[in-house]
């Protein structure tokens, strides 16, 4: 989509467009009438549309939003609205859209599919057969509720083999190679039975390697793996599943509870009973790992991921699936969820430099769950409902965009305040230790993360703890406000430059105050949009040149108000 200047805002006034459609047949409105030519064509808007009021508004960094608010809208039908409601043919879910187009000197500035798309969703709750008013007078609001079908993330990607059974590694007709899992003359291979009913894992990433501070890298055991069969003779060989889909990794690393590492183990594949290939290894009696064939709960076998990730990506043939970006569009699509694609697109490379890893088994979270909790929370984004589905705002704080403002304004009449400057958010963050790589086989919290980041505003004295780094904002923040803790655990994060990253765009969010103000502004700064950042100079609140952002933009009638945070940020910028 086009992206307006404010050239195209000079000079002009605003025509909204409205369209519903209704029992097949589509219904135009406008603020006054206009006509488009397109194709030969003439595409009529008839006018009889009062100004509406509408906002949009950006969630807190982190966060889903999966509606923005209602629009109110009264119009008149050409046709009786009480009598197509009695004959189970009311407007009520009919899909709408909502636009607006910019005129100037009586010329449209956008051809027809250049319409400025600012809402779509459906009618809701109208209200008709007014006593005073024609029969086809009717009162509603457009609501734009995005809908998901949620499912399982276990089931999204094992399907029908999410728990382990006697038959799901079996059935001699899908037996691909020489070493797969044995089968009894029905074309059964027993599972042991301990591991009857577990889950087989999705494994995403590569869990269980991680660099130190010092850049050495070394690994630890990370995901379960699940002993599906043995054969009691020759070599005694003994086969694992560790993932329940196909893998990048071509070797993995075995570990047990008894303290035992088989290292440098072939990754095999199979078919299983219903179609669904699954992941995993086959040992000998050579190999160091307490195989016991005895049944025997006590036993734990648990996988490091060192040679190529797990799940495969969609996006990067051959490539394990693990940025960010990647992760949001993966998730969404499970979802079933509407988004915006163009506007994704861009963001994608930039949120994929953060790297995710970890295995699930619980076939109780669910795809928008996963996402909402352990990915979208640590990357730098909102993400908005909008009129093409959801859409990425990235928190251009956090990147160069911050410096590089989109426009510069100095308050006047055509852009004043109209509110006073109040709080945003109260919670100060100014020491953070960043916990993240769980390991498989913690026996307790303590012992549950093998990383560790502290970003704060000075090294612990006498201890050379290469693993902290000192954050400016961390010490603007301690001399104003004194020293504030706070320690986060990320699940699903092995890659140390990711923990760091994560930590340090916490703490930016966080160490000093937020806060927030309106702006009333004349329509030539109706280009101006949620997410961007402004140079703002204000003497009466002792702004010059200080770089805000937009988070909220409405339109009631007359003008633009603007919702801008500020934040007090010494390092960047000087008030």
């Amino acid at each position: 989509m086009r992206t307006y200047s404010a050239y195209d805002y000079l000079s002009t006034e605003i025509c909204f467009l409205l369209e519903i459609d209704i029992a097949g047949r589509t219904y135009r409105f406008s603020t006054y009438p206009v006509q488009f030519d397109e194709g030969g064509e003439s595409v009529l808007y008839e006018g009889k549309l009062d100004n509406p009021d509408f906002s949009l508004s950006l969630e807190e960094v982190g966060k889903v939003k999966f509606s923005q608010s209602a629009i109110s809208m009264a119009i008149f039908l050409p046709f009786d609205v009480s009598d197509m409601q009695l004959q189970g043919r009311g407007i009520d879910r009919s899909p709408a859209r909502f636009y607006y187009v910019t005129v100037k000197r009586g010329e449209i500035q956008q051809s027809y599919d250049e319409r400025i798309s600012l809402f779509s969703g459906v009618v809701s709750s109208p209200i008709y057969g007014h006593p005073d008013m024609p029969s086809g007078y009717v009162e509603f609001s457009i609501e734009n509720e995005i809908e998901l079908s949620d499912q399982s993330l276990l089931r999204r990607v094992v399907g029908e083999n999410a728990f382990l059974s006697a038959t799901q590694f079996s059935q001699e007709s899908y037996r691909t190679n020489a070493i797969a899992p044995p089968v009894d003359p029905d074309g059964i291979t027993e599972v042991i039975r301990p591991h009857l009913g577990k889950s087989s894992p999705v494994v995403i990433g590569s869990p269980g390697s991680i660099t130190d501070e010092l850049g050495d890298s070394y690994g630890f055991p990370s995901t379960p793996a699940y002993q599906i069969a043995f054969q009691n003779s020759g070599s005694f060989p003994a086969w694992y599943v560790i993932a329940g889909h196909p893998v990048k990794a071509s070797t993995v690393d075995i570990y047990d509870n008894q303290g035992n590492v088989d290292t440098n183990v072939s990754v095999y594949s199979q078919v299983g009973s219903k179609g669904q290939v699954y992941s995993f290894i086959n040992l000998h009696s050579s190999s160091p790992i307490d195989q016991s064939f005895v049944v025997n709960t006590d036993y734990e076998y648990w996988i490091r991921w060192d040679d190529g990730g797990g799940l495969l990506s969609p996006y990067d043939t051959g490539q394990a699936l693990e940025g960010g970006g990647d992760l949001i569009v993966y998730l969404l699509d499970s979802s079933c969820i509407t988004y915006d694609g163009k506007a994704m697109s861009p963001v994608r490379s930039l949120l994929n430099k953060y790297k995710f890893a970890g295995y699930i088994n619980d076939p109780e979270i669910k795809c928008y769950d996963f996402l909402q909790r352990y990915i979208v929370s640590y990357l730098p984004i909102a993400l908005v409902a909008g009129p093409l589905g959801l859409y990425p705002v990235i928190d251009h704080r956090l990147d160069d965009t911050i410096n590089n403002p989109r426009v510069e304004i100095t308050a006047n009449e055509t852009f004043r305040r109209i509110e006073p400057i109040s709080p945003r958010r109260s919670e100060i963050i100014n020491d953070l230790t960043v916990r993240f790589a769980p390991q498989g086989t913690a026996s307790n919290a303590e012992d549950a993360y093998r990383g560790v980041a502290v970003i704060r505003a000075q090294r612990l004295e006498g201890v050379n703890a290469q693993y902290e780094i000192v954050s400016p904002y961390a010490i603007v923040s301690q001399q104003r406000y004194g020293r504030r803790e706070q320690t986060i655990s990320l699940d699903y994060v092995y890659d140390r430059e990711t923990a760091i990253r994560i930590g340090m765009d916490y703490l930016i969010r966080r160490a000093l105050p937020e806060k927030i103000t309106t702006y009333r502004a004349s329509f030539e700064w109706g280009y101006l949009d949620i997410g961007d950042i402004i140079s703002l100079s204000d003497s009466e609140i002792s702004l010059s040149q200080y770089r805000v952002m937009i988070i909220g933009k409405r339109y009631d009638g007359a003008s633009w108000l603007y919702d801008i945070l500020i934040q007090e940020n010494p390092i960047l910028q000087e008030r």
